[in-house]
C-alpha cells in the first residue's frame, strides 16, 4: 500500500462524522470539541503503557484473561505490541507487515491463548505461545469492507463489525476449529446480522458499525453506529436486532468507537470528541441511560477502552493530530 493510500485510509477510518478531519497531505482540520454539558465531569488521566516508535498510532487493545498481558494493535503499520502484566513499556510482538498486513484494528484474546487481529478485509488468529498464524477469515467483499472491531462471547463464538456494509459477521467455534485443523487458506466470513434496515441514513463510504460487546452470558451483543451514536442490541439466540432506546442526550453519543460492557454498565470511547461516556444498560439490553460523560483533549482521539488490572485503560490513537506526542501511549483513566 502506498504512503498516500495509507494516509487516506488513516483519515477515512478515523472519521466519525463527515468533515471532522480533512486533508490528505498532512494538513489536518480538527472540529472543536463541544463544551462540557451539565453532567460532564473531569477525569484523571495518566500515561500507563508506552509504545515504541513514532508510527504506532494504536487502535485496538486486548487483555489476556489468563495472565493479564496486554496486546495493542498499530493501525498505520499492522504491528502488534505486547505489554506484560504489571509493565508500563510495550514491546514489539508481531512486526509491521506480518502476513502482509499493513494495518491492524480490533483485537481480542481468548481463553485458549489465541490472539485475534482485524484489518480492513478480515481477521487473523494467532497462537500467542508460538506467534504462528492459526486461521484467517476474510470478508465476502474484500476491498469493500472495513472489518473493524470484534468480541468473543462466553461460548467462544466471535462477532465482527463491518463498518462499511452495516453487517456483523460470526465465526463459530466449530468453524475456527475446522480451519485450524484442516485448512490454512483464508475462509469467508458468514453474516450473522444485517443492520442496513436499522442504521440511520448516511453518506456512502461512512464508517458506521464500530465497537461491539457481549453481555456476561452471551445472550446478546451491543454494537454502536459511529456516525449517529445509535446503539443496537443483537440477540444471539434468535438472530434479531433492535435499536436501543437511549435516555439522555443521545446526540452526545455521536463518534462512539470502542465499547466496554461490564454487568449493566457500558463505557464508550468517542474518537471525534475526545470523550468517554458511561451508560446504565437495562437487564434486557433494550434501554440505556447516560449516567456520566467526560471530555478532555488529553484523551488524544480515543478509539477504545479495556479493563486492565482493575482500572480503565484507554487507547489514545492520535489519528490526524499534528504533531503527535511521543511516545504513543495508553492512558489509565479514573473518575468515570
Amino acid at each position: 500500500m502506498s504512503p498516500l493510500r495509507t494516509h487516506r485510509r488513516l483519515v477515512t477510518l478515523g472519521l466519525a462524522l463527515a468533515g471532522l478531519l480533512t486533508g490528505l497531505t498532512g494538513t489536518t482540520t480538527v472540529a472543536a470539541a463541544p463544551p462540557a454539558a451539565p453532567g460532564h465531569r473531569s477525569v484523571q488521566i495518566e500515561d500507563t503503557i508506552a509504545l515504541p516508535g513514532d508510527q504506532a498510532y494504536p487502535e485496538g487493545i486486548a487483555v489476556d484473561p489468563r495472565n493479564g498481558d496486554t496486546y495493542i494493535t498499530a493501525f498505520k503499520t499492522g504491528a502488534v505490541f505486547r505489554a506484560a502484566a504489571g509493565h508500563h513499556q510495550a514491546q514489539l510482538f508481531l512486526p509491521p507487515g506480518t502476513d502482509g498486513r499493513t494495518m491492524a484494528m480490533g483485537a481480542d484474546v481468548d481463553k485458549h491463548g489465541r490472539l485475534w487481529v482485524t484489518d480492513n478485509d478480515g481477521v487473523t488468529v494467532y497462537d500467542l505461545a508460538t506467534k504462528a498464524r492459526l486461521a484467517r477469515f476474510v470478508s465476502p467483499t474484500p476491498g469493500q469492507s472495513v472489518i473493524n472491531d470484534l468480541d468473543l462471547t462466553p461460548n467462544g463464538n466471535a462477532y465482527l463489525t463491518d463498518s462499511l456494509r452495516q453487517l456483523v459477521y460470526r465465526i463459530t467455534v466449530p468453524q475456527l476449529d475446522d480451519a485450524v485443523a484442516h485448512d490454512p487458506a483464508p475462509r469467508t466470513l458468514t453474516t450473522a446480522y444485517d443492520l442496513n434496515g436499522l442504521v440511520a441514513p448516511h453518506p456512502a463510504g461512512s464508517i458506521t458499525l464500530n465497537g461491539i460487546e457481549s453481555n456476561a452470558t452471551g445472550s446478546f451483543l451491543i454494537t454502536v453506529d459511529m456516525s449517529s451514536g445509535d446503539l443496537f442490541r443483537l440477540d444471539t439466540k434468535t438472530g434479531n436486532a433492535h435499536k436501543v432506546t437511549v435516555n439522555g442526550d443521545a446526540p452526545s453519543l455521536i463518534s462512539a468507537d470502542g465499547l466496554l460492557l461490564e454487568k449493566n454498565k457500558l463505557w464508550m470511547a468517542h474518537f471525534g470528541t475526545d470523550r468517554i461516556s458511561r451508560l446504565a444498560l437495562s437487564a434486557d439490553g433494550l434501554t440505556a441511560t447516560i449516567e456520566q460523560q467526560a471530555t478532555d483533549p488529553t484523551l488524544l482521539r480515543p478509539t477504545t477502552l479495556v479493563r486492565r488490572a482493575g482500572s480503565l485503560h484507554v487507547v489514545r490513537s492520535q489519528f490526524g493530530l499534528t504533531p503527535v506526542t511521543l511516545p504513543f501511549n495508553i492512558a489509565k483513566v479514573t473518575g468515570i
